[in-house]
Formats: C-alpha cells, structure tokens, sequence
C-alpha cells in the first residue's frame, strides 16, 4: 500500500495479489488502519466470498473473489477529521491477477503516509504494509459443485446419470467424484458410487420408484471433502409388458420376410404400439438395425426391401407409456435369387442287404426346401426317386430302405429352392450286403429259437435271483461290521460328555457357554443304508430314521474311532452350531443327534439330489445325450428359471445366516446340495476329494461386522457356476497367477449364455472394497425381480458354435 498527496489530500494505493490457490472464507473480517504509528481508531472490513478456481475471463461467474473494502478514520482532536473516499464497490477477481484498488485519505491536518499496519480487532498485527510491497495469503475451501446433476437415460431397473460437476464452488482439483443416492420416499441412509467418468449407470433398481441424487467432490488434503451439491429427483420406468406370444418369421419373397405373432388382448386404455427391430448380418460381419412401429391391432408385419440370400434377424416387444421387454431373436433366411448349389459331403453307413442310411451337407442361405435322392440299379436306365420336404436345417440323412440284396446302385443327390433344381452332381455308387437267411426258417429252427430263449430267460432269472440273494447278505455284513467296530472301541478319554440330549466340550474354557441341548434320536430308530462318502477321520452314511413317529431318510455323519479329541471337539462344536441356528428350507437342517457308547452321530437332512456341481454338470445334454440335445435345442436340462432358483436359494439361505450373525467358511457349488423340489441348500459338511481328508465344513459365529463381506465374493464365484453350468472358475490359472492377477483388477469371464445384468450382479459381489458389494438381502431382491420378469436371463438354447465353459477336475481335487 502506498500513500501520495493529491489537492490537500492522500490518495492510497492498494495492490492485492490474488493467490492461485484461492481465499479461504472471511478469513479478514476486520482490521483497524494505522497512520504514522496512531491507530486513529480505523476500522478496515475486509469480507471475502466466493471461490478462486482457475484462470478465466474477468466475465466468469462465480469463478473468482469479490472483495468490499469500506475504511472509516476518525480523530477526535483535528479541525478536520481524517477520512478516506472514493471507496469501490464489490469487484469480482480472477485468480492469478493483480488488483490495484485506491482511496483517498483527507483531514486537517492533512494525514501522512510512510507505514500502514493492517490489524485484527483484537489489535494484534495480521500484515505491516510497506510502499507497493505485495504479499501473499494462500487458504482453501473445498469444492462443492454448481448444479444437481441430470438424467440421461432410464429403464425399469436402471437410470443412467450425468453427473454435470464440470462448474463448482471451492478450490481444486478435484480427485475424487461421488454420486449419492437413496430412494426419495423412504427413511433409508444415502448410498455412494465412485465416478470416474461424467456418467453413470446404476443398475438393479426398483421399477417406477422415485430416486435422489447428488453429487459430492474431494479434492486433496486434510478436509479435502465438499458438502453433497444440489438434489435432483429421478423416477425409474414401470416394468414393461410382455413381448407378444406365438412369434414366427418366415421367407415371402427374395426381398421380405413376414412376421408374425398372436394378437394382442391388452385391457389398457393407454395407447399400444408394437416395435420391431430388424437387423441383418453382412458378409464384413457388420450390423444393420431398422425400427419399425406398428399399431398394437396388427399382428403381422411385410419386412420389405430386403436383400436376396441374406440372413435377418428380428425381435419385438409391445410398448404403451413405458417400453415394453424385448422378444429373444428370430432369424431367417430371404429366399434365394439363384438355384442352390448341388448337396456334397455324401456318406453310406449302416448298410445292410435292404437299406442304407445316406447323409449329406447343404450350403447355407439358398432357401433350400426339399432334397431330392434318385436312385437306380446299377445298368438300367430309369431312375427311382425320393423328394425329401427339408422344414429345418437339421435333416441332413435319409434311411433309403427296399432294396435288393447284393446289388450296386447308382445314386445321385439335388437340391431345390424357390428358383429351381441344383445342377446334378457327381453318381455315387451303394452296393448292398448280400442276403442274411434266418437261421430258423424250418421248423426245427423255430423250436431251436424256442428253446434258445427259455434257456436265455431262466439264466436271466436265476442271476436276478443271486443278486438279490447278494445284496441282502452285504447290508446284513454291513451291519454286522459297524456293530462290531462300535463294540470294539475302547478309548482313553471321551473329547465330549454327554447327558440325556446334552452336550458338553472337555477342557472347556472358564467363559465357555453353557451345555447345548440337541434333539435325541434312539440308536434303534437309526438303520443304516449306504455310504456316501469317506475320509480319513470321519463318514457320512445314508440312513432311515423314525422321528416324532415318522420314517424319513437321512445323512448321518460320524467320527472314526481313531480320530483325535480335537477332530471329536470340533465335530461336537457343528453340532452346537446346528442347534443354534435352527431351522430354515435353504439350509441343510439337524435332525437329531445319537450318543452311541462315547460316540456321537449327527442326523442332518438328505438331499436327494447330491451338490449342485455335480448336478449342474449332468444336465449338459450336448455331452450326456447330443440326440436329445440336437432334436430339442437345448444344452442343457436345466432352464433359465431353475438355475436362477438356485441362485436365490442360496442367497435367501445366506441371508438368513448373516442376520444369525454366521458365516460359511467354504461357499461353492460343491457345499451346495440339491434336496426334494429341487431346492438347493446351503450345506456344512464335506469330504474332500483326492486326498480323502475329511474337512472341516463347519460355520463359526462372529461378530455382526465379520467376514459376510468377504463370503459375498464366494458367492459371485458361485453364481458364476451356476450360469456356466458347472464351470470350474479360473480354469487353468494357477493360485500364484490369480493371487498377481485379482489386485490388478482381473475378474472371471462373462459366460456366453449370460445376460449382461446378471454378470453385473457377479461384478457387484466382486468389487475391490467389501463395503461396496452389496448385501444379501439386496442380491435376493434382485433376483426375485429377474425370477418376476418374462425373460431369460441365462440362454440354455443351443446356438451355433456353443460351447460349455471349462472343467479342470484335477485342479478341483488338489483343491
């Protein structure tokens, strides 16, 4: 600041450097102005606002400070008091600039300049100020942005949002970007995301629900974080009806195709229009998609202006307000401008005297409608033939029967389409096996025959009879063994006491919880049946218990009569666990327990069924059954339906341990087990395979912040299961390779068969932080959503080129 005299007067001038950094908020309320060493009783107001961010025009709103300077001097004693004018009004600064504010000072006598002190109220010196001396003061306030942020794009179960931070308060940069977001009508804590673009798509919503938004900044440093900007209010979609029944697409012409579809019986007073999209795959492999509306009363639509021999696909939904949920694709062929070429790849097999089976393949896209076989004996001069109506691509053989034995025939194979008959390919020859007599055309090979089979039925009775005879002989050994093996057993110290339906663990700490008290089951009511499975230190036995008066199967599990106390320990403590959880249908539930001289034995429920691994492995028909696979075009025995059933059972059964504060040690789809009505069950125990070491499967209670975040990543490895039909994840990866490979980001592949919004829901359970998967109370709601819709979320059809995902048993077993 600088002083000179101007017509008996001083004019001031003040140079203020504006910090790149900005100005924190009134950080200079007021000071008092020294002139010559007396204070004078100055008062100087300072009020800073606003938010320096960057360099830009002087014009910017908002982007810069505005600084009101008022000063007032009195002196009592002077003729004339000191006062200083010509005071500015607000001026908006950028940041970087440098500012020369001035202001006259005048009185009688006239005030003089040489040092100026800029004080607080309280007195003490905040900045001594020289002539034309600059000084800076660097502060920083955090950034919040300008405007709520905006919709993009919304669905029933998802909204897409521009964030629209790009103008904020505050100073920067901004290194962190959060959406928050909560449903508008419900008493329920806000929910964040982290932004790394400038929109973002939130999934798994709840249809036609009203939801908040707003946007929170961060830049660097100790209390970096702004407050949450402005609130916007967006409401997702209401679900969309159904796509029409009865969809069929057929070849009119070379350039149309007709579709078609039942009609509508919609009660709505809303306007109903159809959508069709169609798309068409080029030789490049390039897409193409037109849209097509028509009014909801038609039910068939003339595709137009279409190429010849060109493969289209098509899908529709049924739209009102909102849009409806599209139909899965249907494709077909336009007839073909050109006759087809002739049938090639010809094969004979299983000939016999009479008959031959003739297979052939086909070029695709020439509307080939029948496949025509002449035939002829070998020197004759008229052909026989046989049209064959080709209505799918699948009949590509022919069982030729009426033929005659040992003789050579001539056979030629067409094709026709729309346009003609292929050109005639090459003759291939057929010679039939010469002519099999019955061995029993006289009368004495009849009874010979009559005789052959009565032997042959009484040898099959008589084996029937000894297996029967076998296998009641090796229960009753069975038997026999495991009561001798209980008689024998003499141990030095039980690992557990027992006392009428109560358990207690030996060396117990001082704080250890009081007996467990267990449903008792009578050693008389329990038969022993099967074995299902063996390790070192224990089994697990099929049997048929009475309970409460009622027979049922069960699974009983013991110890060997070498396991050690802690293994007996242990085996008691899942006993407990058991008790305390009580029961619920996606759990495998206790039965009742059984103390047998010092031994005790769990009944738990049997699932018919087996893991659910094992079971999703068997209904891949393309590998158990191709026939039934090819003529039904599935891959697999299980549906959509089913496999997200499995999904939400597990999920419901999961939850229900979370709220009783458990967890499971050990989720996969191998601790999985598939009881009556096909619903599975979250299972406890387990025999481990290749080393046949029996494992310990058990759950243990913890605390209600405990490792349920972390179980959550299991099961989107689970869900990947079960949409891969049993895949093995990380198939062919070693531990060393995926422990390198997950920090870095790397997840399990999306299935082929997979819809992308399950996917997300795997990606969700395996985010970085555990705190941002989502609970299993949100999983189940999501998959009861998918479980309401009309849509396949996992595709079980057999397409072209399908595969399954991978098995590596031997890495499952050194597991």
């Amino acid at each position: 600041m600088a002083a000179k005299t101007i017509c008996s007067a001083y004019q001031i001038h003040m140079v203020v450097h504006v910090p790149q950094d900005g100005w924190d908020w009134n950080v200079i309320k007021s000071a008092n102005l020294d002139f010559m060493g007396q204070t004078a009783n100055s008062d100087v107001i300072v009020t800073i606002e606003g938010h320096v961010t960057d360099l830009r025009a002087a014009s910017a709103p908002m982007d810069g400070m505005v600084c009101n300077v008022k000063k007032k001097v009195k002196q009592g004693s002077a003729d004339l008091s000191p006062q200083i004018e010509n005071l500015l009004d607000p001026v908006e600064l950028n940041s970087g600039v440098e500012f020369k504010p001035f202001c006259i000072a005048t009185g009688m006598p006239l005030p003089k300049s040489e040092e100026f002190k800029l004080l607080k109220q309280d007195g003490t010196v905040l900045r001594r100020i020289k002539k034309l001396i600059y000084y800076l003061h660097s502060c920083s306030v955090p950034p919040v942005p300008q405007y709520a942020p905006r919709l993009t794009s919304s669905g029933h179960n998802f909204l897409i949002i521009d964030i629209n931070a790009e103008l904020h308060t505050g100073d920067g940069p901004v290194v962190s970007t959060k959406l928050l977001y909560k449903p508008a009508k419900r008493y329920q804590s806000w929910m964040s995301v982290e932004v790394k673009g400038s929109t973002k798509r939130l999934d798994n919503l709840e249809p036609k629900t009203e939801y908040q938004f707003c946007v929170q900044l961060s830049r660097r440093g100790e209390g970096g974080e702004g407050h949450p900007g402005p609130q916007a209010s967006f409401t997702t979609a209401a679900l969309g009806l159904p796509p029409p029944e009865g969809l069929t697409l057929l070849p009119k012409s070379m350039t149309s195709l007709n579709l078609s579809w039942h009609p509508l019986t919609l009660r709505t007073d809303d306007d109903i229009r159809v959508e069709v999209e169609r798309k068409s795959v080029n030789d490049n492999g390039d897409e193409s998609s037109v849209i097509t509306q028509v009014p909801g009363n038609m039910s068939t639509l003339i595709i137009k202006d279409l190429e010849p021999r060109q493969q289209y696909m098509c899908r529709v939904r049924v739209n009102t307000r909102s849009q409806g949920e599209w139909s899965n694709y249907l494709y077909a062929w336009t007839f073909s401008d050109r006759i087809p070429p002739a049938p090639y790849n010809i094969k004979f097999s299983n000939t016999t005297d009479t008959s031959s089976v003739i297979s052939w393949t086909t070029a695709e896209g020439h509307s080939i409608s029948s496949i025509i076989i002449s035939y002829k004996i070998y020197g004759k001069a008229e052909y026989n033939h046989i049209d064959i109506i080709i209505k799918n691509s699948t009949i590509t053989q022919y069982h030729l029967k009426g033929l005659e034995p040992n003789t050579v025939y001539q056979v030629q194979i067409n094709a026709q389409n729309n346009i003609g008959l292929s050109n005639p390919n090459t003759s291939f020859e057929l010679k039939t096996l010469p002519e099999m007599k019955a061995p029993y055309e006289s009368k004495g090979g009849k009874m010979l025959l009559i005789a052959i089979l009565g032997s042959a039925g009484m040898t099959c009775v008589t084996i029937l009879l000894a297996f029967l005879i076998m296998l009641q002989l090796k229960r009753a050994n069975f038997q026999r063994r495991m009561a001798q093996a209980f008689q024998n057993v003499v141990r030095e110290e039980p690992a557990v006491q027992f006392n009428s339906g109560t358990l207690t663990l030996s060396r117990k700490a001082k704080n250890s919880p009081d007996p467990t008290i267990y449903p008792v089951l009578e050693w008389n009511d329990i038969k022993f049946q099967d074995v299902i499975g063996e390790g070192n230190f224990g089994q697990v036995l099929k049997a048929r218990i009475k309970k409460d008066g009622l027979r049922m199967d069960a699974a009983i599990k013991r110890m060997k009569e070498y396991a050690s106390k802690d293994d007996h320990r242990d085996f008691a403590g899942e006993l407990e666990v058991l008790c305390k959880l009580g029961h619920h249908p996606n759990i495998i539930n206790l039965l009742g327990a059984c103390e047998h001289r010092g031994y005790l034995y769990l009944a738990i429920e049997y699932a018919p069924h087996g893991n659910l691994l094992d079971f999703l492995r068997k209904s891949r028909v393309l590998e158990t059954d191709p026939a039934f696979a090819i003529a039904n075009s599935t891959a697999s025995t299980l549906s959509s339906q089913q496999l997200l059933h499995f999904a939400a059972d597990v999920a419901r059964g999961m939850d229900y341990l979370s709220q009783k504060q458990f967890i499971h040690r050990d989720l996969a789809a191998r601790n999985i087990l598939v009881g009556e009505n096909y619903v599975a069950k979250i299972a406890d125990f387990g025999l481990s395979r290749g080393q046949e070491v029996y494992v310990k499967k058990t759950m243990v209670k913890i605390k209600r912040n405990g490792n349920n975040l972390f179980s959550l990543w299991s099961y989107g490895v689970l869900l990947w299961e079960i949409v891969s039909l049993g895949g093995t994840p990380y198939c062919g990866m070693t531990c060393a390779e995926l422990y390198e490979k997950l920090p870095q980001g790397y997840r399990l592949e999306k299935p082929l068969n997979c819809d992308d919004e399950v996917y997300d829901l795997m990606r969700q359970c395996w985010r970085e932080k555990p705190y941002e998967r989502p609970s299993f109370a949100q999983i189940l709601v999501s998959l009861n959503r998918m479980l309401e819709e009309r849509k396949t979320y996992v595709n079980t059809t057999l397409y072209e080129k399908f595969t399954y995902a991978g098995i590596d048993c031997s890495a499952e077993e050194a597991a």
